[in-house]
């Protein structure tokens, strides 16, 4: 690994919960997010999207051909995308975002669960709640944000002390055991690994209201 701090690479690995899986395309290892839902490969992403390309299209009454039109490809090239035959490049799945809109995220939150959660449940619930949120008008999503950003708020509030509570215990098995600042830093992390991310707390009336 040139130019590249092993020990930090690892921090983040760590940091982020990832694993190495075998990327079966080009050889090499890649890292990916843990969860208990199957992890597809990166050729099996591309076959799944290319298999809801044509499903999509449809529901929003748009023949092959214009849809070829409107994303500047070719009629045959744009066939064989939806035939599994070739992968449009991630700026045309873009320009197909914004062309169909919500109907894209629904493909994303079908092909790629393992973005929105860890687990099935949560999966499906943030998949359609960011689709919902996708289909709202735009004054109904100002009213909602301002509610999320407290919940938010909240949240990181939480885990801010629990960060705090981290260091303060770390600091004091240094003081006891005389450890350097390179053992505390993994101490933290272990620490706070253990403990796991904290669950959000329910709001109160008085605080909903604020």
């Amino acid at each position: 690994m040139l130019d590249i701090d092993v020990k930090e690479m690892e921090r983040h690995i760590k940091l982020l919960g990832l694993i190495p899986v075998l990327d079966e395309e080009s050889g090499k290892t890649i890292y990916r997010r843990k969860t208990s839902l199957p992890v597809p490969s990166p050729e099996e992403l591309e076959n799944r999207i290319s298999d809801h390309l044509a499903a999509t299209r449809e529901n929003a009454n748009i023949t092959k051909e214009e849809m070829a039109e409107l994303l500047g490809l070719s009629q045959q090239f744009y066939g064989r995308a939806e035939r599994r035959e070739a992968h449009l490049r991630v700026t045309r799945l873009i320009l197909m975002i914004e062309i169909l809109g919500p109907e894209m995220f629904d493909v994303l939150a079908e092909v790629a669960p393992q973005i929105f959660g860890t687990d099935e449940a949560e999966a499906k619930a943030r998949g359609k709640l960011v689709s919902t949120v996708m289909r709202l008008p735009a004054k109904n999503v100002h009213e909602i944000l301002t509610y999320v950003s407290l919940i938010a708020d909240l949240v990181q509030r939480e885990r801010d002390e629990a960060d705090h509570a981290v260091v303060r215990d770390v600091k004091e098995l240094m003081d006891k055991n005389g450890l350097t600042s390179e053992d505390v830093k993994g101490l933290i992390l272990a620490e706070k690994a253990k403990r796991g991310p904290r669950k959000p707390r329910k709001l109160k009336a008085s605080e909903a209201d604020n």
